[in-house]
């Protein structure tokens, strides 16, 4: 008898648990404190801003703030490693660009593997990479500049945003497939590259931000290096369509630690992508002449797969080392 009233007290008080402190957990509204996302660049950049704008908007549809933590440092892999590491929980999440993503953890050792310790949420931009050249060059398509390149190897030089960056890595490759030789000028970012290429000191640069400066007739663009044309500058073809078999998609999306519960990498790509869609996003962006690039998480996934082992290959092949 005593032996079932103790049974009967044990079924009691695990029911009690439950309720109070099973059920409270189990119906936890996500968010219900501040979401942080981390830059892996300092303040002011392209993608500092965009970030911080759709953090604004998408705070307003979560209910939570979004706040915003710049984290530079190993060529953007500091915040990536960081975001890998955190709690899985939805809070933390990382702003992924192509370098710490595809580029750096293919040519020396970082604390996560992008593919297996994050998990993709959405992209929501990517500037179109284009080889630019000064208006008054001779060059007036890629043919131009690869012949030069081949009838005078090493005498024109390139600016990008650092040695190693897709940028580089493009034209390494266009050099591979075609035996023209240039001097590569690394740049502390693409801006640095632009202003040396406004200021001559560079024969070329293959960088993002050119739209103000082919407007204004100072600029001209030989090559695309996405997958598709710039949308901006239709009549620009894309390495691929020119016989290359390269393409560098720029992403700039969010990710989360390996483990975050579906339902809540759900919500936040629901909410990325509302926010990214809204006409106060496009108009921002517009005005920072940055485009709006979106996709889903499975778009997203799908494209950070293709060009990881798309790096992976090329790497092997032009026998890259930092």
């Amino acid at each position: 008898m005593r032996r079932e009233v103790m049974k009967k007290t044990r079924v009691i008080l695990a029911m009690l648990f439950s309720i109070f402190f099973i059920v409270p957990f189990a119906h936890a509204k996500y968010p219900d404190r501040p979401i942080k996302i981390l830059i892996p660049y300092s303040a002011g950049g392209t993608t500092d801003v965009g970030a911080r704008m759709l953090a604004s908007i998408a705070e307003k549809k979560l209910g939570q703030p979004v706040v915003v933590e710049n984290k530079p440092g190993g060529s953007g892999t500091v915040a990536l490693a960081a975001c890998a590491n955190a709690k899985p929980d939805g809070y933390t999440i990382v702003a992924i660009t192509s370098s710490p993503y595809f580029v750096t953890p293919l040519l020396r050792k970082v604390t996560y593997n992008p593919i297996s310790d994050l998990v993709p949420i959405m992209n929501y931009s990517g500037p179109y990479h284009a080889i630019t050249v000064p208006a008054s060059s001779d060059w007036k398509t890629l043919q131009d500049l690869v012949q030069f390149g081949k009838d005078k190897p090493n005498q024109a030089t390139f600016g990008t945003a650092g040695t190693f960056s897709g940028a580089h890595i493009s034209m390494l490759f266009v050099e591979k497939q075609t035996g023209a030789k240039f001097i590569h000028i690394p740049f502390k970012g693409a801006n640095a590259a632009l202003a040396a290429l406004l200021g001559g000191h560079v024969s070329f640069a293959i960088i993002p931000n050119y739209a103000e400066q082919v407007r204004a007739g100072n600029f001209r663009l030989l090559a695309v290096l996405d997958g598709t044309r710039n949308p901006d500058f239709p009549d620009v073809p894309t390495l691929r369509e020119l016989g290359y078999d390269w393409e560098f998609t720029s992403i700039v999306g969010f990710a989360a630690p390996k483990g975050t519960p579906n339902s809540i990498v759900k919500k936040l790509e629901e909410t990325f992508m509302s926010a990214a869609s809204s006409e106060e996003f496009k108009k921002f962006m517009k005005k920072v002449n940055l485009p709006v690039r979106l996709m889903n998480k499975d778009e997203f996934t799908n494209v950070l797969k293709k060009n990881y082992y798309g790096y992976q290959k090329a790497i092997k092949e032009l026998k890259l080392t930092e």
